[in-house]
């Protein structure tokens, strides 16, 4: 198979994973909607905000060095797995101290008063779970092994999923049942990958070994990566926190609905950035990749507006639908949010590509100026206009990102704008014909 079929292979199987997961999330948001109300939906995304924001903050970019390395075929799959083990044990040790001081001295200031300290404890139980997870499955990744990789994470949803409706729904634990199921499925979903890598990959702690040279290596490579999406991340959730610290519980629970609904349009970047940067790392010929790039870009970001377009018309009822009436008012967040989003989805893709170049530095730089735009946006709106001033805030900085790798791409490689932003008719012969040649073959 030509390594195009294969990537759009990759890109299809994840796409398909990605669509699974809207599915699943929606689920897990409509159940924690109804049953947790919106005080109770506002405290639990606040809640596991507190050891994804650590995770996030603290894991120094290995799981982008993971990928990227093992692309380059620079080092042993062993040395990779064992040194991610012990540098995930580690950073999760060094996150749970600090989430333990956050608690004790700023959980009013973080979090608000309504969410209680044995709540925000319990979630930081799962820091070792989550940097294990995070640094295994990125081996699947490095080695584009998309099929184990999707299955996943698709377990890890629907195990969530399955125990919310069996603990929320049934038993009524409310919060506590959102969030012991929480853990769970992550808890499992270790399991899960420890097993796929022993059985698959043969990668076991005694055959392999630590080294100290690869983590100064990752850490090298990856804390540019890490750093943007520090920045990306409080991009993404700065506007939860601003509401939390302006607003109130109830308001974070609504305007979280909104913007989960509204990320779902990202599905395909997402899908399509996870298989283009291993692919991009282990390309070497500049001119394949910003084909590859270019044709990727303009598609994800013409699918992008069809599917905002449709995402408009019908947030309004599909929210009072999926999640209550009570969480209605959040529908303007949306409409608002999406003008962003729908560029953002192209931002997704250069970065991508930018960073599978080898050079993760110009987005961590974009990552900065775009995040310092987005605190200062939000800290002037939200205080006046609630959740609508997050919404323009988040909006309009995912934009003004957006337009600066633009920018960047057309002067690092020379492509004309139009080349990876306008949809080209041989894009669609392409994709019809590989629709076509999958339909023979089932026939």
């Amino acid at each position: 198979m030509s390594e195009n079929k294969v990537f759009f292979r990759n890109s299809l199987l994840t796409v398909a994973r990605q669509l699974s997961g809207i599915a699943i999330g929606l689920g897990t948001a409509m159940v924690t909607a109804r049953y947790l109300g919106t005080t109770g939906q506002g405290i639990y995304s606040l809640a596991i905000l507190l050891p994804t924001m650590l995770m996030l903050f603290l894991n120094l970019g290995i799981e982008v060095s993971t990928v990227y390395y093992i692309g380059r075929k620079e080092e042993t799959l062993g040395t990779i797995y064992k040194t991610n083990v012990i540098s995930a044990l580690v950073l999760s040790l060094v996150s749970f101290l600090i989430g333990t001081l956050l608690i004790v001295f700023a959980s009013d200031a973080l979090f608000g008063s309504d969410t209680p300290r044995g709540i925000l404890f319990l979630c930081l139980s799962i820091l070792p779970v989550l940097f294990l997870n995070i640094f295994l499955q990125s081996i699947y990744h490095g080695r584009q092994d998309f099929k184990r990789l999707t299955g996943v994470l698709f377990f890890s949803q629907l195990l969530t999923l399955l125990l919310m409706c069996l603990l929320i729904v049934v038993f009524q634990l409310g919060l506590l049942g959102a969030l012991i199921s929480t853990v769970t499925g992550h808890v499992t979903t270790l399991s899960v990958n420890w097993y796929l890598l022993r059985n698959n990959y043969g990668l076991n702690w005694k055959s392999s070994r630590f080294s100290l040279e690869y983590v100064k290596k990752s850490v090298l490579y990856g804390i540019k990566n890490h750093l943007s999406n520090v920045a990306t991340f409080l991009n993404y959730r700065a506007d939860l926190i601003m509401i939390a610290l302006f607003v109130n519980s109830a308001a974070v629970g609504i305007y979280a609905i909104s913007v989960s609904v509204a990320e779902q349009l990202w599905f395909l970047s997402r899908a399509v950035s996870m298989v283009l940067f291993p692919k991009i790392s282990s390309l070497t010929s500049e001119a394949e990749r910003n084909r590859l790039t270019s044709v990727v870009g303009r598609s994800v970001l013409a699918l992008s507006i069809v599917g905002g377009i449709f995402f408009y018309f019908l947030s309004g009822w599909f929210i009072t639908l999926m999640f209550g009436a009570d969480y209605a008012v959040g529908a303007l967040s949306l409409q608002l949010l999406l003008p962003g989003i729908i560029v953002g989805s192209l931002e997704r893709i250069i970065a991508n590509d930018i960073s599978g170049r080898g050079k993760p530095g110009i987005v961590m730089y974009v990552s900065f100026v775009t995040v310092t735009c987005n605190l200062l946006l939000n800290l002037l709106l939200v205080p006046r206009f609630g959740m609508i001033g997050a919404s323009i805030a988040t909006s309009t900085t995912y934009t003004l990102s957006s337009l600066i790798y633009v920018i960047i791409f057309k002067r690092l490689t020379g492509v004309a704008y139009k080349e990876f932003i306008i949809l080209q008719q041989d894009d669609l012969k392409l994709l019809a014909g590989y629709f076509r040649r999958k339909v023979r073959a089932v026939g």
